[in-house]
């Protein structure tokens, strides 16, 4: 018998035996395993469930005779019969979640989808990186620790747990990844110790790696396109030289991993967007996370990775490759499991049929006033307030859930339900719906979360709590997204409607509340409003009710109004000394809801929607105008913006000059594009599919969804050879010397375009319009030279 205490590292499944990591207090990790046959439930049609029954039994799947037993249905919450079947091979349930189509209408099945590790959390009750107490014996026959018994030493619904210290070592490669291990270098970094490894000779290059390995044992790779493009080569190396890889914990015995060697990821098309996910290449008895195929840990960090693994269930390698909407499907689920309801395999409960006046009247999303620019797109004394966690507040707070709007347990009459504003959806009281059980703890810890990160005593566990509460905001923002998400487990339409009329509901009080105290709406969009007054903020004349306590005491109290009259928190976001409301790049005259900028009054700016803030802008775009905004953020009043003309007029002419004279390195000047299709689908020369072009020349094949960066060397240029250079081919070209030219007069356009975005209405009459005609006969004498 041993008794082993420490955290739950991580978990994985081979068949019908899960295999615990546990890492002790002394870092070592152990490997324990343990039993586990998963289960379902169906409901149906009798003869139709004897049917699967005897199709079961005689494939030899099922560990025992199917028991018959109740549960909650989900929508109804009714009680109802149902069939449970244990199964001893739980990689059938692939198979039969595969194949829930042909029984369609016939039978329901339930619990069929949900990941093993993550079910056997929730069937032990234990969360990820828990501290456990365990209880194993040796099992002589099968030269393994076999886990007797198991005990959390820690409560899951602890707001504060224990950091454990982890090793962590780096791997990237020294050129581009697209280049794969032919001609390149694997950057190894672990502490102290930095090593540069050749690709050239695999049996060395794989010596070297073990080596490493084996002196720093750390617990969590942090990867450069590991998944993608360094760990297929090194286990397809490892394979073909018969050397084990010890990137595993385990190398060799019936526990170790036996790697399909993948490299194609999987592209697909989502509200308008094609999306690529790498291949995943999760390592046993240690954490490996792709820092390019991990949206939660590019976001939030290995703490915000952590975060929602306990929240989730899901173990911390598989939720780093997850999405947040993943991440919330699973804490529902385990609500679900809690309250003994059916978890279905997909949203089973489709949207009720309607008029066209009544979708009208219910289907309008977030309120939105566009920014007031018919005076001027230049205000002063502006301030905005904000609601916190506005949506997933509401949920909470109205018990919105889809089982709750429109429930089944109140019909027909609906006499006792709560109802939605315009749409009139009665929402059910007798009670508490899935999603706001699962939100009402997340936005608890989200609030001490932002308490600690502005007050802990330290940086590191302020740095901790910002990468914590960052994780669960992309959390909150995607809880509300899914109830209308068509693929939901959770999900439904009405809900959804429901969420955006309470909200229009809540931002129409907050904007009457405003007015009634003397403030302007400049602007609002969904859960914030930009207000000014017209006189001095410590004017007593302008606020009766504050007297002269100051601006101060007068936000706090329509703060505070606000929150009374709608039970959603507002706050304030700021004040700005100047804000700036961009017009539509088509028009000037029309207003855009989320293009503006500003400083507020302690010197600090906002921007949104602007090439700043862009990802596929420049470096060198990004850079001149984080610089130029840095100059306007000296200026308190919109006469101190106008009088930093010359200021601003000569940053321009400073970066138009280093521009034109070759100064700015290529790398600075890449354009990136998401490529929509394959090279052979495109019909017109853009720069994606000329780009494309060159990359496939040099037997580089991208997928749709993959991002690729160029470089523009003559826009124009009737060779659409030489119109783009894609990053790798210009990496080459420096490599024999060759340095990458660019396009001047296409750069310098760009530029003129971020300076005008920013300065335009504080230039003198014209001044762009001769900046414009400037450039123009610049790039005739120069085609002329």
């Amino acid at each position: 018998m041993i008794t082993i205490e420490g955290h739950l590292f991580d978990l994985q499944n081979r068949e019908d035996v899960m295999l615990l990591w546990m890492r002790d207090d002394t870092g070592r990790t152990h490997l324990i395993c343990d039993r586990f046959q998963p289960s379902i439930y169906v409901h149906g049609d009798a003869a139709v469930i004897d049917r699967l029954t005897r199709r079961l039994q005689v494939l030899g799947v099922l560990a025992c005779s199917p028991e018959r037993t109740e549960r909650i249905h989900f929508y109804t919450g009714h009680v109802m019969p149902v069939v449970c079947y244990t199964f001893a091979k739980p990689s059938f349930l692939r198979t039969v979640h595969r194949k829930l189509y042909a029984f369609f209408e016939r039978i329901e099945i339930y619990h069929s989808d949900v990941e093993l590790p993550t079910l056997y959390l929730l069937h032990r009750r234990w969360i990820p990186m828990a501290r456990l107490r365990l209880q194993c014996e040796w099992n002589e026959q099968e030269q393994r620790l076999d886990l007797l018994d198991g005990s959390m030493l820690e409560d899951a619904a602890a707001i504060e747990y224990p950091v454990v210290p982890l090793r962590t070592a780096y791997l990237s490669l020294a050129a581009s990844h697209r280049f794969g291990l032919r001609g390149n270098a694997l950057l190894l970094e672990s502490g102290a110790e930095q090593i540069e490894v050749p690709t050239d000779n695999p049996v060395r290059m794989i010596h070297r790696f073990n080596d490493f390995f084996y002196r720093n044992d750390p617990d969590v790779i942090l990867s450069e396109y590991g998944d993608r493009t360094i760990f297929p080569a090194l286990f397809k190396h490892a394979k073909e030289q018969k050397i084990p890889l010890q990137a595993d914990r385990i190398t060799a015995g019936e526990m170790a991993l036996n790697r399909k060697i993948i490299t194609e990821g999987r592209s697909y098309f989502t509200y308008g967007s094609m999306i690529f996910r790498a291949p995943s290449y999760p390592l046993q008895g240690r954490w490996h996370i792709d820092r390019h195929n991990s949206f939660v840990h590019r976001e939030s960090g290995l703490e915000g990775v952590i975060q929602l693994s306990r929240l989730s269930c899901i173990p911390v390698q598989r939720m780093a490759r997850s999405s947040t909407g993943a991440a919330m499907t699973m804490i529902q689920t385990a609500v679900a499991l809690k309250q003994n309801y059916l978890v279905p395999w997909q949203k089973s409960h489709s949207e009720e049929p309607r008029s066209a006046l009544e979708l009208i009247t219910s289907d309008k999303g977030g309120l939105v006033y566009e920014p007031d620019i018919r005076e001027t797109n230049v205000r002063e004394n502006v301030i905005q307030i904000d609601f916190s966690q506005m949506y997933p507040t509401i949920m909470v707070h109205h018990n919105l859930s889809p089982e709750t709007v429109l429930c089944s347990c109140c019909a027909p009459s609906y006499a006792d339900c709560d109802r939605v504003p315009e749409a009139h959806f009665p929402v059910c009281r007798r009670r508490k719906g899935i999603v706001p059980l699962s939100l009402a703890p997340i936005l608890e810890l989200r609030r001490y979360l932002k308490h600690q990160k502005k007050h802990a005593p330290t940086a590191e566990e302020r740095e901790r709590a910002h990468q914590r509460q960052d994780a669960l905001k992309w959390l909150l923002v995607t809880c509300f997204g899914y109830l209308g998400y068509r693929n939901a487990k959770f999900g439904r339409l009405e809900s959804h409607e429901a969420v955006t009329a309470f909200g229009r509901q809540k931002l129409l009080r907050a904007k009457r509340i405003s007015e009634q105290r003397g403030y302007r709406v400049l602007h609002a969009i969904t859960d914030c409003l930009f207000l000014q007054k017209e006189s001095p903020f410590d004017d007593p004349t302008v606020h009766p009710v504050a007297g002269p306590t100051g601006h101060g005491q007068q936000l706090q109290e329509l703060c505070d109004a606000i929150t009374a009259a709608t039970s959603v928190e507002m706050s304030l976001e700021g004040e700005y000394s100047w804000i700036v409301f961009l017009s539509s790049r088509q028009d000037e005259r029309l207003p855009v809801a989320n293009r503006y900028f500003g400083r507020f009054t302690d010197g600090t700016m906002k921007m949104r929607g602007i090439q700043v803030r862009r990802r596929d802008t420049p470096d060198f775009l990004r850079h001149v105008q984080q610089q130029m905004l840095d100059v306007m953020a000296t200026a308190e009043t919109i006469a101190d913006l106008r009088a930093l003309h010359p200021t601003m007029d000569e940053l321009y002419r400073i970066w138009k000059e280093r521009l034109y004279n070759s100064e700015i390195p290529w790398r600075d000047l890449l354009l990136r594009r998401t490529v929509s299709r394959s090279v052979d689908e495109y019909t017109v020369d853009g720069a994606s599919s000329l780009s494309l072009e060159q990359l496939a020349e040099m037997g580089i094949e991208l997928q749709p969804g993959e991002k690729v960066r160029y470089l523009i060397l003559s826009k124009k240029s009737r060779d659409r050879r030489r119109r783009y250079l894609t990053e790798e081919k210009a990496a080459l070209e420096e490599q024999e010397g060759r340095r990458p030219g660019y396009d001047c007069h296409a750069y310098g356009e760009s530029l003129r375009e971020a300076f005008r975005e920013l300065w335009e209405h504080f230039a003198p009459a014209g001044y762009f319009d001769e900046l414009k005609d400037g450039q123009q006969r610049l790039f005739l004498r120069k085609r002329r030279d």
